[in-house]
């Protein structure tokens, strides 16, 4: 070591090209510590980062006599601020009312998980009744191609007499054919889906007596319309096959209505038990929240008990402690100041 590199009180100002000499060490650089050890612990590497972050801003390559005072009464202030007394609700107030709070947690907690009990059995419970009812199954629904036919059927015997009748005078035959089959499939839809859609139980010959008088009404038509005999035999079989269609789907209408009324309870009691399940889960999850609440708590003040004890040492030997622990960060620091002038790359972590 040359005499260019050291300074009068034993520090140095510059450092050989390695990469590390251009760090910057701030004072306060990990002293407060995140070690998950307790409170001494914290306080030991605290010290001890604050000790050689001193050393390695001041560059010194040996022990300054005004840095380890300060440092020594760091520590020593250090040591003071960490200890605590033992913990004893007998003689502390404040002890006494933590104490009095944690059995109350106690009491509450177990409330909890007595209530987390029920609600777990109330699950199973629901679970159970869920599983033994019924599955209602989908809602009675006429097959849709039944449907479509039904429509198309009535389309068919209701589009010859509007050809004939209202759409008459339409010079153009495709559009007039258009039009009568356009409202012929209306007409259908109306009369099916009336028909399929009724539930009133008193009124359910509506749907019936008004496709056979618009059968009938159609007849009429017809035969006004006819000019012979075997257009009149026709009108005739049209008006039959129209109420034949609409006494056939009374008739299918009339099985999905009871169908339906079968199926209306088993589905409300699925529902029931369904939600019934589904609030008894609510129900547990929230008490499981709140054990886990109780649960935190009660850590929280055990760990502040146990935080207390491990503080609750000898003020002298926990100042030693501090003292020694920051002194051999300072020792550390000055180690790594003389490893960098002497060319040592420092170690990464």
């Amino acid at each position: 070591m040359n005499d260019d590199s050291r300074k009068a009180n034993g520090s140095f100002r510059s450092f050989p090209n390695d990469g590390s000499a251009s760090e910057s060490h701030a004072p306060l650089k990990d002293v407060v510590s995140t070690v998950d050890g307790g409170s001494v612990l914290e306080m030991q590497t605290g010290l001890f980062n604050h000790g050689r972050n001193r050393a390695l801003d001041s560059g010194t390559t040996e022990p300054l006599p005004e840095d380890v005072v300060t440092l020594t009464e760091h520590a020593r202030a250090m040591a003071k601020q960490t200890y605590r007394d033992k913990y004893d609700p007998a003689q502390n107030v404040h002890d006494a009312m933590h104490e009095t709070e944690y059995r109350r947690d106690i009491a509450q907690r177990e409330e909890a998980e007595k209530a987390e009990r029920h609600a777990a059995a109330n699950l199973r419970e629901s679970e159970i009744k869920l599983a033994r009812t019924p599955e209602a199954g989908p809602k009675p629904r006429a097959h849709p191609s039944l449907v479509a036919a039904f429509v198309v059927a009535i389309t068919l015997t209701v589009a010859p007499t509007l050809h004939d009748t209202i759409f008459l005078t339409i010079n153009d035959d495709l559009l007039n054919w258009f039009g009568s089959a356009l409202s012929a499939a209306f007409v259908g839809a109306m009369l099916t889906l009336a028909i399929l859609g009724g539930r009133k139980t008193r009124w359910t010959w509506v749907g019936v007596a008004a496709g056979v008088i618009l059968g009938v009404g159609l007849g009429a038509v017809r035969l006004a319309a006819a000019t012979g005999t075997s257009e009149a035999m026709v009108a005739v079989g049209l008006t039959i096959v129209e109420i034949a269609a609409v006494l056939l789907l009374e008739w299918l209408a009339s099985g999905l209505r009871a169908s339906e009324t079968e199926w209306l309870p088993k589905h409300a009691a699925q529902t029931e038990a369904g939600a019934s399940r589904d609030a008894a889960q609510t129900e547990l999850t929230r008490r499981q929240e709140r054990v886990k609440e109780k649960d935190a708590v009660i850590i929280n003040k055990i760990a502040f008990v146990a935080d207390r004890h491990s503080r609750n040492i000898h003020l002298p030997e926990l100042e030693a402690v501090a003292i020694k622990a920051t002194l051999d960060g300072y020792n550390s620091g000055i180690a790594e100041n003389i490893g960098r002038l002497r060319g040592v790359l420092r170690r990464t972590q």
